[in-house]
C-alpha cells in the first residue's frame, strides 16, 4: 500500500542532536521524520531563512527539540536557554503552519521566552529515555488524530481530489448502481466495481504512465454512461467472476503536480533530489487521503470503490 504517513521536519541544536534522533524514532511508527541533518534537506547557495520557509511548505510536521545549550544573564540573574535558532526556526514553522502543526519538545529547567508563557510544550529529561518518549507522545496523538479525522491542508491535490471525486467518481458510482450492461465474447456483464490506481510516483505524464499500465494488464476499453456524459474507461473482464466486471482508472488529473513542484525549487539542473522526491510522496499521499475520505462519506461509493497501488 502507498505509504500515507505525513512527513515531519524535525529540528535541533548540534547539542541537541542525538535527543533529535530520538524523538525521530519515537514517531517513526506514524510518520516519516526527515532529521536537519540528513542528506539534501538544505539547498545549497540559499540561506537557512529561506529553506526553513521553503520547507515548511513541503512538510506536514515541524518538531523542534530545545536543549539545555546557552547561559543567559536576564536581569540580575543567569539562566538557561535554548539555543535562539531552534526557538527561530520553530517560531517560523509556526507562522506558516499553524500551531497545530509546528511543536516544541523542552528540556526541563529552561528558560523560554515569555511570549511562550502559558502554552503547554512537553518538558523531558535527556538523560531518561521514557521521559522523552512521553513528551513525545502529547504530539503523537496530535498527529494521529489530525490524519484520522482528516485536517486537510491546502495542497494542490486537495483541490485535484476534490475535483475528481465530483466530477467522475461520484457520478460513476451512481451509474453502476443500474448500469447499462457490457457484453464481451458473448459473455454479458451486469455488475461493476471500480478501482482507482494511485501512480507510484508523479514523473512523467499520467496519462502515458495509465496506458502502459492498461496495456500490461490486458485491459479493455469501453465507455461507461456516467451521470454527464458517457466516460471511456478501461475493464477488466474475468469470463469466470461474470457478471461482475472491474473499471480501472488512473487519475490523469495528477499530470503536471511534478512540473509545478520543479517550479516551486526553481531547479535548474536534471534529476530528482531528495526533497523533490518528499514533496512527491507528500502529494500522491494527500491526494489520496481526502480521495478516501470522499469515498468514505458516501456508502454506495464505500463499498464499490477501491484505492490501489499501481503495480
Amino acid at each position: 500500500m502507498t505509504d500515507l504517513k505525513p512527513k515531519i521536519f524535525i529540528g535541533s541544536s548540534t547539542n541537541g542532536y542525538s535527543i533529535a534522533e530520538k524523538v525521530k524514532n519515537n514517531f517513526l511508527a506514524i510518520a516519516d521524520c526527515v532529521l536537519w541533518q540528513d542528506p539534501d534537506v538544505w539547498e545549497p547557495n540559499q540561506s537557512t531563512f529561506d529553506n526553513l520557509m521553503r520547507m515548511a511548505t513541503y512538510f506536514d510536521y515541524g518538531i523542534f527539540v530545545a536543549t539545555a545549550d546557552d547561559l543567559t544573564l536576564t536581569g540580575d540573574k543567569l539562566v538557561i536557554e535554548a539555543r535562539d535558532n531552534v526557538i527561530l526556526e520553530m517560531s517560523l514553522f509556526l507562522g506558516a503552519m499553524g500551531r497545530h502543526k509546528s511543536f516544541l519538545l523542552v528540556e526541563s529547567g529552561i528558560k523560554l521566552p515569555s511570549d511562550f508563557n502559558g502554552i503547554f510544550m512537553p518538558r523531558f529529561d535527556p538523560k531518561n529515555d521514557s521521559s522523552i518518549e512521553a513528551a513525545c507522545h502529547a504530539y503523537h496523538n496530535i498527529i494521529e488524530e489530525h490524519n484520522i479525522l482528516g485536517h486537510l491542508s491546502l495542497y494542490p491535490t486537495t483541490a485535484l481530489a476534490f475535483g475528481y471525486y465530483k466530477n467522475f467518481v461520484d457520478g460513476l458510482v451512481e451509474s453502476m448502481q443500474n448500469p447499462e450492461t457490457l457484453e464481451d465474447n458473448g459473455i454479458v456483464y451486469s455488475e461493476f466495481r471500480f478501482k482507482i490506481v494511485m501512480p507510484a510516483d508523479l514523473q512523467g505524464m499520467i496519462r502515458q504512465k495509465a496506458a502502459l499500465f492498461y496495456k500490461r494488464h490486458g485491459f479493455v476499453e469501453n465507455a461507461i454512461k456516467t451521470r454527464y456524459r458517457r466516460h471511456p474507461a478501461w475493464f477488466h473482464l474475468d469470463q469466470t467472476k461474470a457478471p461482475v466486471a472491474i473499471i480501472y482508472d488512473m487519475p490523469s488529473t495528477l499530470t503536471g503536480i511534478d512540473d509545478a513542484i520543479e517550479m516551486s525549487l526553481r531547479k535548474g539542473f536534471f534529476g530528482r533530489t531528495k526533497l523533490q522526491g518528499i514533496i512527491e510522496q507528500r502529494e500522491l499521499n494527500n491526494f489520496r487521503r481526502v480521495l478516501q475520505i470522499q469515498i468514505n462519506r458516501n456508502p454506495l461509493a464505500k463499498a464499490t470503490v477501491e484505492i490501489i497501488d499501481e503495480y
